[in-house]
């Protein structure tokens, strides 16, 4: 399994939904509102002196293709990004061990 981290602009947050969907990737968290820092665009701190803020996705999938798949998007997308704030970060790291619940079944 891998464990993958996304963070991107807000305003990119609907077109990495959207491949996450096209990859058949359906096990991740979005935490919808991150103040960031990056060393490649303006910092986004939702304040007036620093508007905008980030979105970051946690990403888990057991399918290594899959990740490796996700990843390459990622690289082609920013290959075509207009700007700094189209650009998306991701970061990819192996899962030694973990508890993955099982539904309970209703009675």
């Amino acid at each position: 399994m891998t464990l993958i981290y996304i963070t991107c602009n807000i305003s990119m947050l609907e077109q990495i939904e959207s491949l996450l969907s096209e990859l058949e990737i359906g096990v991740y968290q979005v935490i919808p509102k991150a103040l960031a820092e990056s060393d490649f665009d303006i910092p986004h701190k939702d304040t007036a002196v620093w508007p905008g803020f980030n979105a970051c996705l946690l990403v888990q999938e057991v399918d290594s293709s899959k990740s490796d798949a996700l990843l390459g998007r990622i690289t082609k997308m920013n290959e075509q990004a207009y700007n700094n704030s189209e650009l998306v970060s991701a970061y990819l790291w192996p899962v030694e061990s973990f508890v993955a619940p099982k539904p309970i079944e209703s009675v």
